[in-house]
């Protein structure tokens, strides 16, 4: 739902798309307590090693997990409504009108978008949309804004009731009314702040999407999805990023504001910044997470297919890349007090021949909080596709309840993806 400013944060474990931050280096630091009570004590979902053979392309590993269908609508043909105010940057505003007038008609929203079917595979499809109209709202904005995803008080949902109801003479709305297709994107000046939820703009969060009960050309009320983009930053593509994001979010989710949820992944532990198929191309990992699509920077959004085929979940895929990551045959460990240890069999693959790559793992909660409550060793660090390696974890202390680490994939070229794994103390 949200696009995180905290993304940047989460950068530096390698979680997020990132540009010239780094990773804490935890290839093989730690030591194993040789008199652990059990070295291998726990894991669950174990496979069984491949039989050797011909090398195959990306080898045998754990699948991904895939975005669920969970019941909601889709925006088959979104019809984005650009909102703007008053006094903003002229020639941003331009720049915003025209990306919303054709971001839903090119080839990449033909790859984020195609797949994402109303009953989780059948027509109608999310297919190509257009832009409805540009309104810049003549009076300034108000400094802040209220809005809620649990349904309370909502100062922007109160703006978009007053700006979609008839004029006090009867003329048309200021911002015209829903229908089954309207998505609502407000580019929001930088001197706006939006609280959403007690978290404020560009500290908490970077955009986000919500859904809002609104009346129709015929007066009746129904859901309408909205797009809030605040100016965090003096770089166009920021904004567009951002707006990418909601976009496709919106599209595959829009009424989430509502509770109702569409495409959406349910495993946690994969949707650490959210489970929206935007959310989980800057959470998981994966570096080079945006693109170039017709002059305008975008993210690129998860595929189920492509995650479905052991190709980079992340779409659009540039043509020059091979992709690579190290797949855990357990997706849990159990570490039931400090000093135990377990054994991770890990797999490395990649999607065509390729250079080796480095292997390292990230305590999440050691970098949360600071203090790490895992150690980590590798029998390997310098891996290619189809090697099988072994990573032994150890509890420095007791997990209060769970942990999460993650396993990162990390080439020469500061490329990077990671595959999560929970921890917990029984």
């Amino acid at each position: 739902m949200r696009l995180f400013a905290i993304a940047s944060a989460l950068l530096l474990i390698g979680i997020g798309a990132g540009c010239g931050s780094s990773s804490p280096d935890t290839s093989d630091s730690g030591t194993v307590d040789t008199d652990a009570a059990t070295p291998t004590e726990a894991g669950d979902e174990a496979t069984p090693a491949a039989d050797a053979g011909p090398v195959t392309f990306p080898a045998s590993h754990t699948s991904m997990p895939l975005v669920d269908y969970n019941g909601g609508r889709i925006l088959a043909n979104p019809k984005i409504v650009t909102v703007t105010f008053a006094g903003d940057d002229p020639t941003l505003v331009s720049r915003l009108q025209q990306f919303d007038d054709i971001i839903t008609t090119t080839p990449w929203w033909t790859a984020v978008s195609s797949e994402y079917c109303q009953q989780g595979g059948t027509a109608p499809c999310i297919g190509q949309g257009s832009g409805y109209g540009h309104v810049v709202i003549g009076d300034a904005p108000d400094a802040n804004y209220t809005d809620s995803s649990q349904g309370g008080p909502s100062t922007i949902q109160a703006f978009l009731k007053q700006h979609t109801a008839a004029g006090a003479d009867g003329g048309p709305p200021d911002i015209p009314s829903p229908d089954d297709n309207t998505l609502y994107v407000l580019y929001f000046p930088s001197n706006v702040t939006i609280t959403l939820d007690g978290d404020a703009s560009c500290d908490s969060f970077g955009a986000y999407h919500n859904t809002a009960t609104l009346p129709n050309a015929n007066g009746v009320l129904v859901y309408a999805p909205y797009a809030i983009i605040p100016r965090c930053g003096t770089k166009e593509s920021t904004t567009t990023v951002s707006a990418s994001h909601e976009i496709i979010e919106a599209s595959t989710d829009p009424d989430i504001g509502e509770n109702v949820l569409s495409y959406y992944m349910l495993n946690q532990l994969w949707a650490i910044a959210g489970g929206e198929v935007g959310d989980l191309c800057e959470g998981i990992g994966s570096s080079g997470t945006t693109t170039t699509e017709s002059t305008f920077v975008v993210q690129r959004s998860w595929s189920n297919k492509s995650a479905a085929a052991g190709n980079d979940p992340c779409v659009p895929i540039p043509t020059s890349e091979i992709y690579f990551n190290a797949a855990p045959r357990q997706k849990n460990v159990v570490l039931s007090k400090a000093g135990v240890s377990a054994v991770v069999d890990i797999d490395a693959f990649s999607d065509a021949p390729r250079d080796p790559w480095a292997l390292s793992a990230v305590d999440f909660a050691g970098f949360q909080q600071g203090n790490s409550l895992l150690s980590f060793s590798f029998d390997k660090t310098n891996v290619q596709n189809g090697d099988h390696v072994q990573l032994t974890v150890t509890a420095l202390s007791a997990i209060p309840g769970s942990d999460e680490f993650l396993i990162e994939s990390k080439d020469s070229t500061g490329t990077r993806h990671s595959w999560p794994v929970q921890v917990t103390s029984k």
